[in-house]
């Protein structure tokens, strides 16, 4: 007797590093270091929020105490970090704390406002570690830093979502560099809070990278398994080996397809304004996971640390711990 089956896949993403802003892009894109943790990245948003900033920074029993601010309605996040508590060094060692600020005019004193980062350094000026507003919020987020944060976090993870596009055949930092797209919203979007001196402190990237998929297979198939717009595509199983067959994996975990779908799903929801193809016949693309036997695909997201919205489409926050 023969039977018919589909399969179905979900995509398994995250953001592979934390939210950078075009600015420390320029910078980051250069160190070795940063390029190995952005190799895995296929798939990047070229977003804007207001400028965050920290402020009302001052140092007190070795623990450092500020706020994060955007100029908004948004009560400030009321933060602090133990470099101990973190392992930075310890709890009897001296730290040197430097802070790059947004205005031209430093703070002599505490408390120091309008910073852009802090950067830890040991006694013999041997660089620790380095922290942005975003990168703070990040690490928190994912469990890998130590701070406590008290206020609403998601008024300052909201962005806006300009283009959206994948980096497959080339490193993302190779992609973005000179990028045609990355190039127009500098040139075109303004700034939204005044008190970013240009717009790329507040045009920000966000990395994806895949790392891997579940397969759902359905067998026997029924037509209701399906929503009426999707086209099947059956595998006909009529013997053993054709049932072994379709039980093995189509794609490869890093196969191209799998950026492919992601990008044109993402696309075809969120409609940016940047990006000049929408997929319309989504998920009718080319090199997508139909083109190799994969009725649906869903994307899974692991790891989102923002609230990514057009006026099309938004996507929530995913995070390791509740906010």
């Amino acid at each position: 007797m023969e039977i018919q089956g589909i399969k179905n896949l979900h995509i398994i993403a995250k953001t592979s590093y934390p939210i950078i802003t075009a600015y420390e892009f320029e910078f980051l894109k250069t160190e070795e270091e940063i390029k190995a943790l952005l190799k895995p990245s296929t798939i990047y948003f070229i977003v804007q929020r207001p400028l965050i900033y920290i402020s009302n920074l001052t140092l007190k029993n070795g623990v450092i105490y500020f706020e994060i601010k955007d100029n908004l309605k948004n009560k400030p996040l009321e933060c602090s970090i133990d470099p101990a508590e973190n392992n930075f060094s310890a709890p009897d060692k001296d730290l040197l704390v430097s802070l790059h600020f947004y205005k031209n005019i430093p703070d002599k004193k505490e408390p120091f406002n309008d910073i852009a980062a802090i950067k830890l350094y040991n006694t013999e000026n041997e660089f620790i570690v380095w922290y942005t507003p975003q990168k703070i919020i990040y690490e928190h987020l994912s469990g890998s830093l130590k701070v406590h944060i008290n206020g609403s976090i998601k008024e300052y993870i909201d962005y806006h979502v300009h283009y959206i596009g994948q980096s497959f055949s080339q490193n993302i930092w190779d992609r973005l560099t000179g990028h045609e797209k990355m190039q127009a919203v500098l040139t075109k979007e303004n700034i939204i809070n005044n008190k970013a001196s240009k717009n790329s402190f507040e045009i920000s990237l966000i990395l994806l990278e895949v790392e891997g998929y579940d397969e759902i297979k359905i067998m026997p198939y029924y037509e209701w398994l399906v929503p009426n717009a999707t086209k099947p595509l059956l595998f006909n199983l009529e013997t053993e080996e054709d049932i072994e067959k379709f039980y093995l994996p189509l794609l490869k975990t890093n196969a191209s397809e799998l950026t492919n779908e992601i990008e044109a799903l993402l696309i075809n929801s969120f409609k940016p304004e940047y990006n000049n193809i929408l997929f319309k016949n989504y998920p009718e693309i080319k090199s997508g996971t139909r083109s190799v036997g994969y009725t649906e695909s869903k994307l899974i997201l692991r790891m989102l640390p923002a609230i990514l919205k057009t006026d099309y489409h938004t996507q929530g926050i995913v995070v390791l711990k509740n906010i």
